[in-house]
Formats: structure tokens, C-alpha cells, sequence
């Protein structure tokens, strides 16, 4: 009996694990990506985007870069990468030219 009580209890802890290590998970990528969006914002303003498209811009590339990680587990966050991805994200060309 004693041992059935040991081993539901190390059964809960282990669960209480599971929990705390996703929460702190969804902190850490919660924290990474506010930090990866003000770090966008900056770049936006450097390649000329409008001050009304870029948080829209920046949430579109951050999105796109999660996808990204979570499909190959590699994250490109270069300058040149993060201003072809927000171009895309607003439907221009590099160039600056619109598409649409």
C-alpha cells in the first residue's frame, strides 16, 4: 500500500513537471518573440516601411519565422532575412515597388 502512495505521488510530481516545463517554454518563446518583434520594428523603420504597417508586418514575420523553426528547427534572424520576410509580409517587392 505504502508503495501504491509513493508511486502516485511521484505519478503527480512528474505530471506537476510536465506543466511547469511547458509553461516555461511558452514563457521563454512568449519572450523571444516580443524581443524578436521590437527588434523587427527597428528594422522595418530602416528599410522605409510605413509606422502603420509595422506591427502588423513584424507580427506577420514573426509568425512566419515560428513556422519556419517549427518545421526544420533552424532559425535564419539576419537583418537581410527579417526585411524579406517583412516585405513579404506587406506584399512588396524587394525592390520596394508593390505588388498589389
Amino acid at each position: 500500500m505504502r508503495a501504491l502512495i509513493l508511486c502516485a505521488a511521484a505519478s503527480f510530481a512528474l505530471a506537476g513537471c510536465d506543466v511547469a516545463s511547458e509553461m516555461a517554454g511558452d514563457a521563454i518563446g512568449n519572450e523571444v518573440r516580443t524581443r524578436y518583434i521590437e527588434r523587427c520594428q527597428g528594422i522595418a523603420e530602416g528599410v522605409g516601411i510605413s509606422a502603420e504597417r509595422i506591427d502588423a508586418a513584424c507580427e506577420c514575420s514573426a509568425d512566419n519565422f515560428q513556422k519556419d523553426f517549427s518545421a526544420d528547427g533552424q532559425l535564419d534572424i539576419n537583418p537581410a532575412r527579417v526585411e524579406e520576410v517583412l516585405r513579404a509580409c506587406i506584399g512588396d517587392e524587394p525592390t520596394g515597388q508593390s505588388t498589389g
